[in-house]
Parts: C-alpha cells; sequence; structure tokens
C-alpha cells in the first residue's frame, strides 16, 4: 500500500506499507514523479515506514530507482521508520544507493519533525506536524 500527498507548498507526504508488490511500486514512482513535477524547484519529503518491513529485493531496487532519479529534485527527505534493525539496515542501504546525502531515516518522530522543519515555511512545518502526529498515532 501507498499514498503520495501533497497538501502545503513543498512538503510531499508518503506512505509505503508492507506488503507492497512490485507493480505498487510502480504505480507509486509514478504519482510520485507527478507529484514532484508540480512542485516549482526543489520538494521536501516526509516518508511514513512504520507500518513497513522488509521489502523483497525488487521492491528495494525500484525504490533506489526512483530516489535516485529524483535525487536532484530534493532539498531534504526524511523516514520515519520503526525498531526493526534488518528494516534499519535495508533503509540505510537504499537511502545510501540513491546518492543524495539530504535524505535521512529516524526512529525518533520529534527528530524527524526538528530536522525537515529548518527548512519548511510554517505552513510546511504545520502540515508535517500533522502527518507525522497521524502516523505515529496509527502505529500505535
Amino acid at each position: 500500500m501507498y499514498h503520495v500527498e501533497n497538501h502545503a507548498g513543498r512538503l510531499i507526504e508518503v506512505k509505503l506499507a508492507s506488503p507492497l508488490s512490485l507493480e505498487e511500486v510502480h504505480q507509486f514512482v509514478q504519482k510520485h514523479l507527478e507529484t514532484m513535477h508540480r512542485i516549482p524547484g526543489k520538494y521536501v519529503g516526509v516518508v511514513n515506514l512504520l507500518e513497513a518491513y522488509v521489502f523483497p529485493p525488487a521492491v528495494a531496487e525500484g525504490l533506489v530507482k526512483l530516489l535516485s532519479s529524483a535525487a536532484s529534485h530534493v532539498e531534504r527527505t526524511a523516514l520515519l521508520i520503526g525498531e526493526s534493525a534488518v528494516f534499519g539496515l535495508q533503509v540505510g542501504r537504499v537511502i545510501r544507493d540513491s546518492n543524495n546525502p539530504n535524505r535521512r531515516a529516524f526512529h525518533d518522530p520529534h527528530e524527524l519533525i526538528a530536522w525537515l522543519s529548518e527548512v519548511l515555511t510554517p505552513a510546511e512545518a504545520k502540515q508535517l506536524q500533522r502527518f507525522v502526529h497521524e502516523a505515529t498515532t496509527v502505529a500505535k
């Protein structure tokens, strides 16, 4: 399952949840690219992965390709992940392989909000807080 939304300025909100099929990855990539291209200049991304688990290799590769192709359009992207060490390693590899130092994974939603808020407008920061609050409330 996936969702891609843009409710405020340059902030793109993404949710990915397991299971995620290769077909869904292709659909997600298309939707993400469409949303990204509607934003003038660079975008800021937040990704809720709290309901995602280890992705099959083909799915992980699809995500790496998307992140790599979007790298020049990213100001910052933060990924919120759960406590799974194995999934954390996979997400770390996906981030490294995407070749953009402005992407980070977080376990702590407050740290994620602080890091992204450094580059957001007040309206974008408010929407970020809503998104993260909803993500952490549903995940509990």
